[in-house]
């Protein structure tokens, strides 16, 4: 910080201005003191925004850039002017620039580099969610705080861009420009994603991927030369290499490049049942080794994702007091019976190719969904119980209704750039109260969660980011209570509900399935099963377990379990993949052909029943859909 020069202002937006942290193009950045002592910067914009007609476009865009959720991210708290001159006040982020690490220790490598991958593109999510366009991402506006990376200057390029009435004046930095910036043509967000591939690439190797220098020979090195990726590998080389595309509708979205880091580089495929599985694209194991396919489990009606660390044994009540005398909370109970024999009715999913078949008497419906195709933002819906039709509930975010319908958990997407913890999201939607229990410490993360059978407890499992287990997570959704389990010497498992809920299934080694009580007591152990496909289900032959039969031949096999012992094996048409029970006597398939794929509601025969949804496959690999009991 320098001191301040006889010009400066003394007081900003009631904020004591304490020195200069900065100049530049722009304008000064200043460090400002709040009456409580909390500090801010404070940016006093320069020349360019004299008229009228480009202080409102700038006072529009700032306000944009006010509901910028603070994901990663310097939070835009006010704006205003000061002498006749614009200002913008952001959260104060104590930490170098990313320009600075860079200069002074050298490229990042490794988790350093990942982590700062993860956290400026959940940082641009957040931005492009909010309809702001940075317009002048690069390493100086990436600052690294001690909970991760922040960006800074989001809105104000834009505005800036927008006052100019020349042609002449160029707003960026050009090594971190995309073609487009130089072409006259309108820069979007996918503009902003050429500027984050530069700059990661920079981290990485020292050095844009095009160089510097001269103005004329660096435009024309990003119009039409290949980019120097250097020592970037990898899949963040990869998507890289994607985002800095010539072509900005070829270069994928923030979101979608966010996912892919995430593990999703082939698209999920969409689906996730009540008391089963996820449905995941035909080699989709971005996390898991190549060497052994892992079936993805989703018991209860659910989902999961990634990421943990040395997890111990705890329980932790909800962060919110609970009230003197509560009264007693009473689930609805999950709607009983079979599914139908056929569809009604149909429903399309707004925006889609993708149909539902339903029936009023089906006791399981689609009840919440999410739109991880290119340009969606991963917005994710869930179902109203009332008039049955889907609202918005979140972008980045997978919310799984309970079976009942009373609550809805959701883990964010941005959970991965988090440093500190993680929580989830959980709505009660009998009375509106949102609460976000806390979860696991980082470098931990919560993986595959599931709901239990009577719609009180919600399942997760605790990993490592390279996809190593450590144990699972239970929270209790009436207190908010969360449990959390160390397995030892287990690390490449996933877990899933017994049948009674008080239980939990997994697979500990190649052709066994273990059953542990919920505080990691062992209680049974299966050898010679096969691969495990799902938790545990009530259905016609008992209360079993499914897996790939051990003898390879593809068929599914479903097994007490109690005792063990084989109840029956299903034969699979080509073309047709186990998704797990859905109900007493039908278990979930999909049937891929061409161009289309049908989820199925199949019996134990390997007869399909009825089609339950259908619609493109390149739509279906990339619409999530979760299935529960009413």
């Amino acid at each position: 910080m320098k001191p301040l020069v006889a010009s400066d202002p003394l007081y900003v937006d009631g904020r004591r201005v304490v020195g200069r942290l900065g100049a530049g193009g722009q304008g000064v950045v200043y460090l400002g003191e709040s009456p409580d002592g909390t500090r801010v910067a404070i940016k006093v914009l320069g020349d360019g925004l004299d008229d009228p007609d480009a202080r409102a476009r700038f006072d529009q865009e700032i306000g944009y850039a006010r509901r910028v959720k603070a994901f990663c991210t310097a939070q835009v708290l006010a704006s205003g002017e000061v002498g006749g001159t614009p200002y913008v006040v952001s959260e104060y982020v104590d930490g170098p620039a990313l320009a600075e690490v860079i200069q002074e220790r050298g490229p990042l490598r490794g988790a350093e580099l990942r982590r700062l991958a993860i956290g400026t593109l959940t940082a641009l999510a957040a931005i492009h969610q909010a309809g702001v366009v940075h317009r002048d991402f690069k390493p100086g506006n990436v600052l690294l705080s001690r909970d991760g990376p922040r960006v800074i200057d989001f809105g104000i390029s834009r505005a800036l861009e927008e006052s100019e009435t020349g042609g002449g004046h160029i707003v960026g930095t050009p090594p971190y420009m995309a073609p487009e910036q130089f072409s006259g043509a309108a820069a979007g967000p996918a503009a902003d994603l050429f500027a984050w591939a530069s700059t990661m690439v920079a981290a990485a190797t020292g050095r844009p991927p095009f160089g510097t220098g001269e103005l004329p020979a660096l435009v024309n090195r990003i119009l039409h030369a290949e980019p120097e990726l250097g020592e970037l590998d990898g899949e963040l080389r990869e998507l890289a290499a994607r985002c800095l595309d010539k072509d900005p509708a070829a270069r994928p979205t923030a979101a979608r490049a966010l996912l892919t880091l995430l593990g999703h580089r082939v698209p999920a495929r969409v689906l996730r049942d009540t008391g089963e599985q996820r449905l995941l694209a035909e080699g989709q194991q971005s996390a898991a080794p190549p060497a052994r396919r892992r079936w993805r489990l989703v018991a209860g009606a659910v989902a999961v994702a990634v990421a943990v660390a040395a997890a111990v044994l705890l329980l932790r009540p909800a962060p919110e007091p609970e009230p003197p005398a509560p009264k007693p909370v009473v689930l609805p109970v999950p709607r009983a019976g079979v599914m139908a024999a056929t569809s009604v009715s149909e429903l399309k999913l707004p925006g889609t190719g993708i149909t539902l078949h339903e029936n009023p008497a089906d006791p399981l419906w689609v009840s919440s969904y999410q739109d991880q195709r290119d340009g969606q933002g991963s917005a994710s819906y869930v179902r109203d119980p009332a008039t049955g039709s889907f609202a918005f509930f979140a972008n980045l975010q997978e919310p799984i209704v309970s079976p009942g319908g009373r609550y809805v958990a959701s883990l964010a997407g941005s959970r991965f750039a988090e440093t500190s913890h993680e929580t989830v999201w959980l709505r009660d939607r009998a009375t509106g109260q949102d609460r976000h229990p806390r979860t696991v410490d980082k470098p931990a993360t919560l993986w595959r969660p599931s709901w239990s059978a009577d719609g009180r407890q919600w399942l997760a499992t605790v990993a490592t980011t390279d996809d190593q287990a450590l144990g699972f997570a239970v929270v209790d959704a009436v207190t908010g209570a969360v449990k959390i389990v160390d397995v030892a010497d287990v690390r490449e498992a996933e877990y899933a509900w017994g049948a009674d809920g008080r239980s939990v299934l997994y697979q500990p080694r190649n052709g066994v399935v273990s059953e542990l009580d919920l505080n990691g007591r062992p209680l049974r152990t299966f050898s010679g099963v096969g691969e495990q496909a799902g938790g545990a289900a009530r259905t016609t032959l008992g209360t079993v377990f499914s897996t790939i039969c051990p003898d390879k031949s593809g068929n599914i096999c479903h097994w007490d379990a109690r005792s063990g012992e084989r109840r029956a094996t299903t034969r699979l048409p080509e073309g047709v993949s186990f998704r797990g029970w859905l109900d007493e006597r039908h278990f979930l398939a999909t049937r891929t052909r061409a161009k289309t794929l049908d989820v199925l509601l199949m019996d134990v025969n390997g007869r399909a029943v009825r089609t339950l949804a259908t619609g493109p496959k390149s739509e279906l690999d990339e619409v999530v859909l979760w299935f529960t009991r009413r």
